[in-house]
């Protein structure tokens, strides 16, 4: 056997590790039939036929399509009060031009905040040392740039309003070039859409001749039209998350709902969804607060202080399968004996040590509640206050009590429960007012917002192969035709720095997060 340590892979490090087999393995297999689809005489003409008919084309990790179906809406639309077109495009490009400013600061901010943190690493250590409330772990969730990876850091019950959102998001910001395009009379070729890898996108395809024929000043509308729309999207999205209270407010009543719990948590198949929390582990619950402000305190007691239940010394010897006096306080007393059954910890009369007695669980918790043997006292001299045991300090007995059948009793770490289960605290008053509002749409425009603002972010980086390349040079021309001419090799150089700076933060951005 070997001393050398081994490497510990993070459970995020592994489940992106898992993703990119599954990757591996899909686009292996769409290449491998694609290819044999090509490569047999008895196929080949056939599928180019459907090829070309659905307008498909396949390559390594992409697959696209492509249509003229949409040119003349996007016409139509154009050329209805274009008058009012090209005021609202106008104020795109100041709209754009912030945008870019904001972005190149940020991306130019993040690497200098990084050096400067590894530059101090014994003052942080020292303070997370101190304070107990600084996570000695870095926090992801707090990184101004973080990949999005569904599977990883996406749950996979979200999956549809994360590619919906993304889908909607990539369109809203073409449909701009395209309208903008129609207003400035460059005729739209057609438009695409296409799956990378993960990722689904759409573009565009203008008539590069005519956009070279036009002004700058006209040629900018056309290239901050998507960065403009993405903004736009964002202000809606954002307007809905704020009045969403209200509308809550009136239709929906205030109560601790289950919105989501996960098919990997124990009680999956217990605690049905839209369900109603009454009390976790003898805290009321009315609202997610309350929930969550539950979790906390038990949490925060010891497993030994947890909630026990008033027994008379009759009552633990009928309902134990066995009894262990001298109780240490790493013997679990069931020893496995059954699922139904717990080991609970108890004092008596006869022994003043701490004794243990495996009992059926469901039994022991339908009887009245304790914190403290004196709280027992007043229904008999003979009750005992027993609570349960757990050998390992994490693991507890929790009983949840809903709406919707018998308390639920929950083995495991409060961790689990925090993980699995999402609480909400609205329910709908009438029966034919569906739950979409509290969960579905409002999750939909959180990545909305989301999405639409990175999209904007990063295509206003005046950055090769985005919005933000054409963007600096119809702008420098736009400002100084003579200028654009003469400084065109600068201009080069920096689209190259913003491109190198773009890179730079992606790769702090999954270095940061994976590792």
């Amino acid at each position: 056997s070997s001393d050398h340590p081994r490497l510990q892979l993070s459970p995020t490090s592994n489940m992106f590790i898992r993703l990119v087999l599954q990757l591996v393995i899909f686009w292996f297999t769409v290449y491998v039939i694609n290819y044999a689809l090509l490569r047999f005489p008895n196929t080949k003409r056939s599928y180019i036929r459907i090829l070309r008919s659905l307008g498909c084309h396949i390559s390594i990790c992409n697959i696209g399509f492509y249509s003229t179906s949409f040119n003349r809406l996007f016409y139509q639309i154009g050329r209805k009060k274009p008058h009012l077109w090209k005021i609202w495009f106008t104020i795109g490009i100041f709209v754009a031009f912030i945008t870019a400013v904001f972005s190149c600061s940020i991306l130019v901010f993040l690497p200098l905040k990084y050096i400067y943190d590894r530059q101090q690493p014994v003052l942080f250590t020292r303070q997370n040392l101190t304070d107990k409330n600084v996570p000695i772990e870095k926090d992801r969730d707090k990184l101004w740039i973080q990949p999005i990876i569904p599977g990883v850091n996406v749950p996979l019950e979200e999956l549809g309003h994360f590619f919906l959102a993304l889908l909607v998001c990539t369109l809203f910001h073409e449909l701009g070039h395209a309208i903008a395009a129609s207003v400035e009379q460059v005729r739209v070729n057609g438009c695409g859409y296409f799956l990378f890898i993960l990722y689904p996108g759409a573009y565009v395809d203008l008539n590069e001749e005519q956009i070279q024929m036009i002004t700058a000043y006209r040629q900018l509308r056309i290239y901050c039209a998507g960065v403009f729309h993405n903004m736009v999207l964002v202000v809606v999205a954002v307007v809905f998350l704020l009045i969403q209270p209200f509308i809550l407010r009136h239709f929906y009543i205030e109560t601790a709902s289950v919105a989501r719990i996960s098919k990997d948590s124990p009680i999956y198949s217990l605690l049905p969804k839209h369900s109603t929390i009454q009390d976790i582990d003898g805290c009321i619950v009315s609202t997610s607060n309350d929930w969550y402000r539950c979790l906390r305190l038990i949490s925060d007691r010891h497993v030994l202080d947890s909630t026990g239940y008033c027994l008379t010394q009759a009552e633990i010897q009928l309902l134990s399968s066995y009894t262990e006096f001298n109780q240490t306080s790493n013997y679990d007393c069931c020893q496995n004996l059954s699922q139904k059954n717990y080991c609970f910890l108890y004092h008596s009369k006869q022994n003043d040590s701490q004794n243990g007695a495996c009992m059926e669980a469901r039994s022991v918790t339908n009887h009245p509640r304790c914190l403290l043997q004196s709280d027992c006292q007043r229904q008999g001299s003979d009750v005992a206050c027993v609570y349960p045991f757990s050998s390992d300090n994490i693991t507890r007995l929790i009983r949840i009590v809903h709406s919707q059948g018998p308390a639920i009793l929950f083995v495991g770490s409060i961790d689990e429960i925090y993980r699995t289960i999402s609480i909400q605290s609205y329910k709908a008053k009438y029966s034919f007012i569906s739950t979409i509002f509290i969960t579905d749409i409002p999750l939909f425009f959180q990545y909305v917002a989301a999405f639409s603002f990175a999209l904007a972010f990063f295509n206003a980086v005046p950055c090769y192969a985005l919005d933000g390349q054409y963007i600096l040079l119809a702008f420098i021309e736009h400002l100084s035709p003579s200028l654009y001419r003469r400084r065109h090799k600068n201009l080069v150089y920096s689209l190259i720095f913003c491109t190198t700076l773009l890179i730079v933060n992606i790769s702090l951005a999954f270095a940061r997060y994976f590792l």
